[in-house]
């Protein structure tokens, strides 16, 4: 019997066509690494060091980018695979393309690759991998002492001296936690002379979610006058819910940053209340269909996040006359 279909490749030909740096990786054949497993995953393994490094990377790559534009896409374990890639920019590709695999059998994999793996660009993936952990932690979903020791590793490259780029991942990472030491983390990148790690700071505030702590310092940022801290400031007060940042957030829909009009369209919507949404009925006039889309989420998760609120009002409320019908009897 044949093993492919009249017209479609085999895999053996789809592998070789893709070790062909003369041939730019087509879809198909791209799509054909999905959901890889037994006999073909094998042959993939067997034949993936064989790959010109340059060729590999663009395949890890473009898996990547297939994958987010394709859910029923699934490249982890094409990804896993390419995990011990002997480039250190392969094994970075391989690791970002996991960001939503988030097994606890991967934990000492980017553990390993975070502390050791000679590649600061793989270093680097690692530590953001590891914020996914981190995260889970919090809801406790890990052991605690599994969630310890990530936290401890992100903490230590934090404040040792790797590059600036893995250290503030490792920040961005940690930021999750409410250990107080990720929030004294925080604070000293938040204190350096160095614009990177002040700009993960701020990213790891909105992480972090102690309003009371960075509420002044994500407000004191949003009219900074670089774009960058502007925009990662938009973000942090969204997922702080600052209320204090409307009006800021009201000026930055008119930015002349198109990303950050709408980073702020977004964080108003997290904020929620009758002047976030006044605002962003506003900027629907003369908004561009992209905009105006995503002012509508906004305007829809606002009426959400106010219906939230208004019924924890009124729970409160009906908590407040029992107590008060409890006293009287």
């Amino acid at each position: 019997m044949p093993t492919t279909k009249p017209g479609r490749k085999s895999f053996k030909q789809v592998l070789a066509d893709l070790a062909n740096e003369q041939l730019p990786p087509t879809p198909e054949d791209l799509r054909a690494l999905s959901d890889l497993h037994g006999a073909q995953l094998a042959a993939f393994r067997a034949a993936w060091p064989g790959i010109p490094a340059g060729r590999r990377l663009a395949i890890m790559t473009d898996l990547g980018e297939l994958a987010e534009d394709n859910f029923e896409v699934h490249i982890h374990p094409a990804s896993r695979a390419a995990l011990d890639d002997a480039d250190g920019l392969v094994r970075a590709a391989a690791i970002r393309n996991l960001w939503e695999d988030d097994d606890p059998d991967l934990i000492q994999p980017f553990m390993a690759t975070l502390v050791h793996d000679p590649s600061p660009e793989a270093r680097t993936a690692a530590a953001s991998a590891l914020g996914v952990y981190v995260y889970l932690g919090e809801m406790e979903e890990l052991p605690a002492d599994v969630s310890r020791e990530i936290e401890e590793a992100l903490l230590n490259v934090f404040a040792g001296g790797d590059t600036i780029e893995v250290r503030r991942h490792a920040l961005e990472a940690v930021s999750y936690s409410h250990r107080p030491e990720a929030a004294d983390a925080i604070a000293a990148a938040l204190a350096s002379a160095d614009d990177r790690l002040r700009l993960s700071a701020l990213f790891a505030m909105g992480r972090n979610l102690d309003r009371e702590r960075w509420g002044d310092a994500v407000l004191a940022a949003l009219s900074h006058m670089d774009p960058p801290m502007r925009l990662v400031a938009a973000r942090a007060a969204g997922e702080l819910q600052l209320p204090q940042a409307v009006d800021a957030l009201g000026e930055m829909l008119h930015d002349p940053d198109p990303e950050i009009q709408e980073m702020s369209v977004w964080a108003l919507g997290e904020i929620g209340g009758e002047e976030a949404r006044n605002l962003l009925q506003e900027r629907l006039a003369g908004a561009d269909e992209e905009l105006t889309e995503l002012i509508d989420d906004a305007l829809a998760n606002a009426e959400l996040i106010d219906e939230i609120a208004d019924f924890n009002l009124l729970d409160l409320d009906a908590d407040d006359l029992d107590d008060d019908l409890t006293h009287l009897n």
